[in-house]
């Protein structure tokens, strides 16, 4: 039988080819967008930094009060699992918990958590010397959180309004003039020797972002985390953004005003180049 959509979903500890696979209707993540997720990437069966993806999923669900959650060592395995059935060597993966099925209202289900593992094809890889334009938008959010929760709609219409502008990411910029994030990324900008990210308490803390701190510092490169002003980021030799599936993407142009300088190129092929060596040691480490 021919497949329209390759991959694996792991709904509740069961298997399913991606169009087979369903939830219900009164799931809370349906009727209320009370769930949580975490995406990342894996390539040859190995899924990049999963131990971190898990560990903020944990601390969310303990912070939103999610109770029965399966065991690490459980989700672990149903990774794993999902990745080998799907037979893709370059595969996206999204975990997602919602907080159950079953509930009347607000009132919190009598059920388990629901817990769904997609494992799908990988965005292309455009490769270093893609560069992409993004633009400032004004942040519309209200509540901050280190959760990376279901509830994504206010998300959904700045992703309408980066799309309507003819870019491809935007970047969060508070009242304050600070620039936040990306909708669906973190920010940094470079020039110098020296590695900047807006501090945690103006963005959500990703798992690639810390990553990348990580390799610069590794790699003798100062790094620092501070709030970032716009003009920083307009005058900075090296502009890019993170995120756990598409890696490190540099940035050409903000509100089609070209950013960057010829300075900054060897200083992000060389950052490029540490975070594709690193998710290639965890690779070669599994196998």
């Amino acid at each position: 039988m021919t497949h329209s959509q390759p991959g694996c979903i792991c709904v509740n500890g069961c298997f399913f080819e991606p169009e087979e696979a369903v939830v219900s209707v009164f799931d809370a993540g349906f009727l209320l967008g009370d769930g949580l997720f975490e995406s990342l990437r894996a390539v040859e069966g190995v899924p990049y930094l999963l131990d971190r993806h898990l560990e903020r999923l944990f601390l969310a669900a303990a912070e939103l009060e999610f109770i029965d959650v399966p065991p690490r060592e459980t989700l672990t395995e149903q990774v794993y699992r999902a990745l080998k059935r799907s037979e893709l060597m370059d595969a996206y993966v999204r975990i997602t918990i919602t907080r159950g099925t079953g509930a009347v209202g607000l009132a919190p289900p009598e059920s388990p958590p629901t817990v769904v593992i997609a494992v799908l094809p990988a965005p292309i890889d455009r490769g270093v010397d893609h560069a992409i334009e993004v633009t400032l938008l004004h942040d519309r959010r209200r509540y901050r959180t280190a959760a990376k929760s279901t509830s994504w709609q206010q998300s959904v219409l700045a992703r309408r309004s980066v799309d309507r502008r003819g870019a491809e990411e935007g970047l969060y910029v508070a009242s304050s003039g600070h620039v936040l994030e990306g909708v669906a990324s973190n920010v940094f900008i470079a020039g110098g020797g020296r590695l900047s990210t807006p501090p945690v308490d103006d963005c959500l803390p990703g798992i690639t972002r810390a990553r990348m701190l990580e390799l610069a510092r590794g790699a003798g490169l100062q790094t620092s985390e501070i709030p970032l002003e716009v003009e920083a980021l307009m005058a900075a030799d090296i502009v890019f953004v993170t995120n756990a599936v598409q890696g490190p993407r540099r940035v050409r142009a903000v509100d089609g005003i070209d950013v960057g300088k010829s300075d900054g190129d060897d200083l992000f092929d060389r950052l490029h180049h540490l975070y594709g060596e690193d998710r290639r040691a965890m690779v070669g480490a599994v196998l």
